[in-house]
């Protein structure tokens, strides 16, 4: 009863949103729904229902149907004459019409084997040609049999006979001074029926062949009409895209397109105006703000719809070339970005350094840290996050509050405490990328994003990953800045970070001027870094100093050579012998 009640109270043929009983066009978000629209979750009145019933019947039933398809096109009857091959078109064609009182027009008159065949639309003159039957004696004398069965509507043979038909016709609904293809009621076209054929759009055969004259002869087009052609799809329209480029305006009024959906098949032409009205598709939308919105979703430059004007599209029509070129990091001035870097040189020193405790001085008392690893990280053959998965602090998987509460580490003591227990790490300073957002007195928030490897049995083989980190800072007088609160993002490092991190030997990023080269370390300095190399790995003295010479006196250098040589075996004993 659903299907049914909708069929008789809801308007065939969609009528368009854009219509409304005084012709405005409204723009508000909430609509009214046009007169008798139908409304599949309001209730049902039980007078309506009875008398729906009290109309429905056999008789009815069958006479709705036959009206339907009369409308539709589908009321067709096949003449079929056995041997009519022997007698020839003329003579079945003239001997029938003298014989039918109702003059009929032969519909796509071919030859099937030894069979006529053809077409006719009218039922009292295929019920005369079926009356007709073995009263025609042909020439070679036998009776004329004519077998009638009703059927769909023909399919034209599409060969150069028929596509010549097509193409006459085409041209003289052509109007070449404004670029308009008036294609409206095709099938109906009287110089077609001249020629005995049958060529409605929504066959595919037609359709294909109405679009490829249209791409070789007229590529120019700006105007198309293609009003009651009885369209489910525009799919065949899809190789024009690239052909018509003048095309502005589409007429589909009156067609079966039933889903939105079908506009994609012309999405890339500049569509300015624009009729649906007449649709399937209309009755799909609650509003006209939706039903507008999904049109211009397909032709953004739309300007009329069903014959209103619509409000001007929001857009910008800027080129790739005008948006600015893309910087690795962004600093506010030389002098912010100075104490930056040298910030993130002093604080990956000691992180990479094996000892992270020297990181108190760096957090405030009453510092923050949260580390969230990623939901989704890049995939990888070989490694994994689970060594940090005991403090991931990730919003989407830690829902209980309480948990979340006790994953946000407070205080510098649990902060440095926390991280002294994470993998030990080798960063890359040539990945950072350091962007510096909000500049106060006193006040610093900036980010870094980079690659590092985590050091242990086999340095060489590491699974790289990438970072993200989030600063907050405060001045304190006498101290510099210390961190106030810290996020730390991590998860496994993209292809591309991966081809390109660790390739090139560079110390930590270091401040502006640069600083001091190697030959430039006093006595002093390099006493310090044996000591600070002997005491981290164990090694006695000369041995510290032997490996800091041949790295060039680079200490994150020296470090990462004694552990590939530990992890190798390749340290003597002596190494480690105090002198």
């Amino acid at each position: 009863m659903g299907r049914q009640r909708k069929f008789r109270d809801h308007p065939r043929g969609g009528k368009s949103l854009m219509h409304t009983a005084d012709g405005d066009v409204e723009m508000a978000a909430t609509y009214s729904q046009p007169e008798r629209r139908f409304n599949p979750y309001a209730p049902r009145h039980q007078s309506s229902r009875k008398k729906y019933k009290k109309q429905a019947g056999t008789k009815a039933k069958y006479s709705h149907n036959h009206n339907q398809q009369d409308r539709d096109g589908f009321s067709w009857y096949k003449i079929t004459i056995p041997h009519g091959k022997k007698s020839g078109k003329s003579f079945i064609l003239k001997s029938l019409q003298s014989l039918c009182e109702t003059p009929f027009v032969p519909v796509n008159f071919q030859f099937n084997g030894n069979a006529a065949e053809f077409y006719v639309s009218d039922r009292n003159a295929a019920d005369q040609i079926k009356l007709a039957n073995r009263r025609v004696t042909t020439p070679d004398g036998f009776k004329l049999i004519t077998m009638t069965s009703r059927c769909s509507a023909p399919v034209v043979n599409m060969d150069a006979e028929a596509e010549d038909a097509i193409k006459n016709c085409m041209s003289s609904r052509y109007d070449a001074m404004t670029h308009n293809l008036n294609l409206a009621k095709f099938h109906s076209d009287p110089s077609m029926k001249s020629f005995g054929l049958y060529v409605p759009l929504n066959k595919p055969l037609v359709l294909n062949t109405i679009v490829k004259i249209i791409k070789e002869h007229i590529p120019e087009l700006e105007i198309l009409d293609l009003t009651d052609n009885r369209l489910y799809s525009l799919e065949a329209f899809n190789s024009m895209v690239s052909t018509c480029k003048q095309l502005k305006s589409i007429v589909l009024k009156n067609n079966k397109i039933r889903s939105v959906a079908e506009l994609n098949y012309l999405k890339g032409l500049e569509i300015v105006d624009l009729i649906l009205d007449g649709n399937p598709l209309c009755d799909d939308f609650k509003d006209k703000t939706s039903y507008i919105s999904a049109v211009r979703d397909r032709f953004p430059k739309l300007v009329n719809l069903d014959g209103h004007t619509l409000p001007a599209p929001i857009g910008f029509d800027l080129g790739p070339e005008t948006f600015p070129v893309s910087k690795k990091s962004f600093f506010a001035a030389d002098d912010v970005k100075d104490l930056v870097i040298q910030f993130l040189d002093q604080y990956y020193t000691i992180y990479d350094s094996g000892d992270r405790s020297k990181l108190l001085d760096a957090y405030h008392d009453q510092a923050n840290f949260s580390l969230c690893l990623s939901k989704h990280s890049h995939k990888s053959n070989a490694g994994s996050l689970a060594s940090y998965n005991l403090d991931n602090r990730n919003l989407l998987k830690v829902v209980d509050y309480s948990e979340r509460f006790k994953l946000l580490k407070q205080g510098k003591l649990a902060i440095v405490t926390t991280l002294s227990q994470l993998p030990q790490t080798m960063h890359d300073p040539t990945s950072f990328s350091v962007d510096i957002f909000h500049i106060s007195p006193g006040l610093m928030c900036f980010s870094v994003i980079g690659v590092f490897k985590e050091v242990g049995a086999d340095i060489n083989n590491a699974t790289l990953k990438t970072f993200s980190r989030t600063y907050v800072v405060v001045a304190t007088p006498g101290h510099g800045f210390v961190i106030t609160n810290e996020t730390l993002f991590i998860a496994h490092a993209s292809q591309e970070q991966q081809a390109k991190a660790f390739k090139v030997p560079a110390p930590t990023p270091s401040p502006s001027p640069a600083p001091p080269s190697t030959e430039e370390k006093s006595a002093a300095e390099k006493q310090m870094l044996v000591i600070e190399l002997s005491k981290q790995t164990g090694m006695n003295i000369d041995f510290s100093t032997k490996c800091l010479e041949e790295n060039d006196w680079d200490y994150q250098r020296s470090v990462a050579v004694f552990l590939k040589f530990q992890s190798e075996g390749k340290l003597p004993p002596e190494a480690f012998v105090a002198l």
